[in-house]
């Protein structure tokens, strides 16, 4: 593989990606995939999933409540292991409220499919997000439920 061909497959995801498509996300991945994050468990910490199950159930979990467009603005490849950097958004569908930025992806590559994907985001500001989105959307959950 070449680094034309791996940024094609990564492009590929965060096109995937950005049209909502956990499916055509996980085209891209072997089934026996890792996927780690510096952010994202529940207590804040790291976060690890392995196999194309869980991250589609964390993808999901996230398609479900936003919509993001993420694109790589930076890729360079040697040795079967991808860096780049990715420019992106999430939106909040209920609350309307937007994270912009920018992380960083490690893409080690199998044949033509991702084998791991490490992510690195800035982890305050990640965290700061979803609890706000969480705190906002249980309330005007109650004040809809309060109407009824």
């Amino acid at each position: 593989m070449d680094e034309h061909q791996a940024r094609m497959i990564l492009d590929g995801t965060h096109a995937a990606w950005s049209r909502g498509d956990v499916e055509g996300v996980l085209a891209h991945y072997v089934d026996d995939l890792t996927y780690f994050c510096n952010t994202g468990a529940p207590d804040g910490g790291p976060l690890l999933i392995s196999g194309k199950r869980g991250l589609r159930e964390m993808l999901q979990s996230i398609v479900d409540v936003a919509e993001s467009v993420s694109v790589s603005e930076y890729f360079r490849f040697a040795d079967s292991t991808g860096r780049a950097t990715i420019e992106c958004y999430i939106r909040h569908k209920t609350t309307r409220h937007t994270l912009v930025g920018s992380y960083r992806q490690l893409i080690t590559y199998r044949g033509n499919r991702i084998e791991r994907l490490e992510e690195f985001h800035d982890a305050a500001k990640m965290i700061a997000f979803w609890q706000m989105i969480s705190g906002e959307a249980a309330i005007e959950k109650a004040l809809l439920g309060e109407g009824e």
